[in-house]
Formats: structure tokens, C-alpha cells, sequence
């Protein structure tokens, strides 16, 4: 019976990561936007203006780009630190800092493959969504082994 509640105890664990990822996921859309304020005609002046290497493309973000989505990341899942669902995952042993970072390192390589540039991103809940979780999970995974 014992094995039974820690067994569902690390699910309930995994469950609410998940759901605070899907969240930041969400939230980062904000910071995106406000970071992000790309038109074909402005991407088409900056490329003649600015080096190729300073715009963002699939696979391979600036960094201002990859700065702004990975800090609108950890700054979302941050700020649930002193709130009952940061508790419990801190309760499972799982540093909320550590996790944010790690959660977040993910889901920028993925987005960075997955999108042209923020605001392409920024067109896809769901697609944010599921990196979210899969990242979410993965490292909530990893860091609960420790």
C-alpha cells in the first residue's frame, strides 16, 4: 500500500510540473510579443541594415531572441515559488530554480527547430503547449532521480 501512495504521490507531482509548465508556456507569449515586434518589411529593412547572423530563423534564433524567450521562461515558472503548487513540487524534493532552467534550456532548443522567429511561435498555443509538457516532464523526470 505504501509503494501505491508514493507511486500516485509522484504522478500528482508530475501533473501539477506539467500543468506549471503549460502555463510559463502560455505566459511567455506576453513576453514574446512585446519582445518580438517583427512585420515582413521591417525583417526585410533590418536583413539589409543588420548582419544575416542578428536575425532570427529556424534553427537558429539570435540571441537577443533566445535571451528573452529563456528569461520570459524561467521568470514564469519562477514565480510560483511561494505558491502552493511551487510547494508541492518543492516538496518532491525538486528545486524550482534548477527546474526552470532546465525546463526552459528544452523548450527553447525545441521552439528554436520548431519556429522561424517568436512571432511565428507566438501563433501556436498548442504547439508551445506541448513542448511545455514534454520538456516539463522530461526534466521533472531527471530531477526527481536525484
Amino acid at each position: 500500500m505504501g509503494i501505491f501512495y508514493s507511486t500516485m504521490r509522484k504522478k500528482l507531482y508530475v501533473g501539477l510540473l506539467l500543468l506549471t509548465v503549460l502555463q510559463s508556456c502560455s505566459s511567455i507569449n506576453a513576453v514574446i510579443e512585446s519582445n518580438g515586434f517583427y512585420t515582413n518589411v521591417y525583417r526585410g529593412i533590418r536583413g539589409i541594415l543588420m548582419p544575416y547572423e542578428n536575425i532570427s530563423r529556424r534553427g537558429k534564433w539570435s540571441e537577443k531572441d533566445r535571451k528573452a524567450f529563456t528569461k520570459g521562461c524561467e521568470d514564469e515558472i519562477n514565480k510560483l515559488k511561494d505558491t502552493p503548487n511551487g510547494k508541492t513540487i518543492q516538496g518532491a524534493g525538486v528545486n524550482i530554480e534548477e527546474f526552470a532552467q532546465k525546463a526552459c534550456d528544452c523548450a527553447m532548443k525545441k521552439v528554436e527547430q520548431k519556429y522561424q522567429d517568436p512571432k511565428e511561435a507566438n501563433k501556436d498555443n498548442e504547439g508551445l503547449t506541448n513542448i511545455g509538457s514534454d520538456c516539463g516532464r522530461d526534466v521533472m523526470i531527471e530531477l526527481m532521480k536525484k
